[in-house]
């Protein structure tokens, strides 16, 4: 649970760093190389060891798996139980999240993956029509286009549609209400409102990393606007939401509990990066 729900006087919104149109797309032609290599070695393994060439002889229902269904089911698999990552996000340290900053359940991210025939799939639409055996050259052709559409993404209406959304979010994102961010802090600790704590520190509530960096950054902002217009009374829904979530019953004001919370996240926060 997060204070996501809470909105101070001045309407904080959310604060997290979109995954940009050029790393989405580097991290898709990632994914894309990692595919490319899984078909052509299963290719390679069905010729080799079952003797069967796809452009010529029957394919078996295990052959439809491993060319065509298995790939396909690779970034739902891996975004849901990588939390929101496939194999390219990974590395651009991206991930899939919903537009509130939780986590996107089973149902979000199949949905995003059933758009991505429009977003970017186009020949995933035509492989269950595909002939077995090929018997003329425009079935050949057709066989051809329908392999190569479905393995090279063609990503003209994702492309368009991220380009123009206000969170980057192609149709599948809109649709499952996603987007796409940087899997990192959004701001250093030294953007926090306090200095960094000495070593010696020691923090308040220890569970303070219960929170998440978004409610750091809404924290912040509403402590900013408190202390700048010395309306100290908009803090009161802020430090009730946090009291619930850190469980905190020490009758502590909102203004010095506010600030002990921002300040023992941000040291335990350190702590446990230098301890990574």
């Amino acid at each position: 649970m997060a204070l996501l729900k809470v909105r101070t006087a001045q309407n904080v919104q959310l604060n997290y760093q979109l995954g940009s149109v050029g790393m989405r797309l580097l991290s898709a032609l990632l994914d894309l190389f990692i595919l490319v290599a899984y078909f052509f070695i299963v290719l390679f393994s069905i010729n080799s060891i079952l003797n069967i060439n796809i452009f010529e002889d029957s394919m078996s229902l295990v052959s439809y798996v491993l060319l065509f269904i298995a790939p396909s089911l690779y970034a739902p698999i891996l975004e849901y139980f990588w939390k929101g990552q496939t194999v390219g996000k990974k590395i651009l340290s991206l991930k899939v999240t919903k537009v509130d900053g939780s986590a996107p359940s089973m149902g979000d991210i199949i949905l995003r993956w059933l758009l991505r025939t429009i977003d970017v799939k186009f020949g995933f639409l035509f492989i269950f029509f595909l002939p077995k055996n090929p018997q003329s050259e425009a079935e050949s052709l057709f066989y051809f286009w329908v392999l190569f559409f479905w393995i090279v993404p063609f990503p003209l209406v994702g492309i368009l549609t991220m380009t123009f959304s206000q969170l980057n979010q192609r149709l599948g994102d809109l649709a499952a209400n996603t987007t796409v961010i940087v899997n990192k802090r959004p701001f250093s600790l030294d953007d926090t409102i306090l200095a960094l704590t000495k070593e010696d520190y020691q923090p308040k509530y220890m569970n303070a990393l219960k929170l998440r960096d978004k409610d750091i950054y809404i924290i912040k902002n509403a402590l900013e606007h408190a202390r700048k217009n010395h309306d100290y009374k908009s803090l009161d829904p802020l430090a009730e939401k946090a009291r619930e979530i850190l469980e905190i019953n020490d009758g502590e004001k909102p203004l010095p509990m506010l600030e002990s919370i921002v300040r023992d996240y941000n040291h335990l926060a350190r702590q446990k990066d230098l301890n990574d």
